[in-house]
């Protein structure tokens, strides 16, 4: 059960990522044919590229709610890698609860967010970077 919680604690803020960035490039409530493209876009997100560009972002960028997500959005991808990959890696009730804990401020702080910064973060994301 504890393993399971931090796999759904690390996919609350992953999905969480997800909807703003189709909120903020589509609509937060699309209709008729940009019900596709809001779940074009929400689906587009990769596990190792959105932590990789969250990292990146943070050091161009430093928004204290931006950075703090990014920092606990790493923490809890290697905690739910560990959860669910790693049948000797075990946690404590109170371990468990301080992660939920962290992921659900990190979240509600990065929803605190003006849609014009997420709005940034959502193409820092999703828009491949070129190579110079």
């Amino acid at each position: 059960m504890l393993k399971r919680a931090v796999s759904t604690a690390y996919y609350g803020m992953f999905h969480a990522l997800s909807k703003s960035n189709a909120d903020v490039l589509v609509s937060a409530t699309p209709a008729g044919p940009d019900i596709e493209l809001w779940l074009d876009i929400y689906r587009t997100l990769d596990h190792r590229e959105a932590k990789d560009k969250l990292a990146s972002y943070r050091q161009k960028n430093p928004v204290p709610e931006v950075s703090n997500f990014a920092a606990v959005f790493a923490g809890m991808q290697t905690h739910r890698h560990n959860a669910d990959y790693n049948p000797l890696r075990s946690f404590t009730r109170a371990e468990v609860s301080t992660m939920i804990d962290r992921a659900e401020a990190a979240t509600k702080a990065f929803w605190s967010l003006a849609p014009q910064r997420r709005r940034a973060l959502a193409a820092g994301l999703l828009v491949p970077t070129k190579s110079r």
